[in-house]
């Protein structure tokens, strides 16, 4: 796997998705929750392709392109609790 695919692939698990390299370029995306529900994402000149032809991201923005094939797949999204500015969080 080349280095820009490793990096979506990272970013891909880092979201809680099962990776798995299909070549140097490619690798199949699956919801862990949901096994049959998957993509197959290629790097073509610059840009992250799924088998559908649908365009996902482009290199350099791998947690944006991470975040788009995540949606698609239905993983639910994590949110962070909001932090607002000068709160430290200890106890009054």
């Amino acid at each position: 796997m080349d280095a820009t695919t490793a990096c979506l692939a990272d970013q891909l698990a880092a979201r809680g998705l099962h990776v798995t390299p299909r070549g140097a370029r490619t690798v199949s995306v699956t919801n862990p929750l949901h096994p049959r529900i998957g993509e197959i994402v290629t790097d073509r000149g610059g840009r992250y392709v799924t088998d559908y032809g649908y365009e996902v991201g482009v290199h350099g923005d791998e947690p944006a392109t991470a975040d788009r094939v995540t949606f698609l797949l239905g993983l639910p999204r994590t949110l962070r609790a909001p932090v607002r500015a000068g709160k430290t969080g200890g106890a009054r």
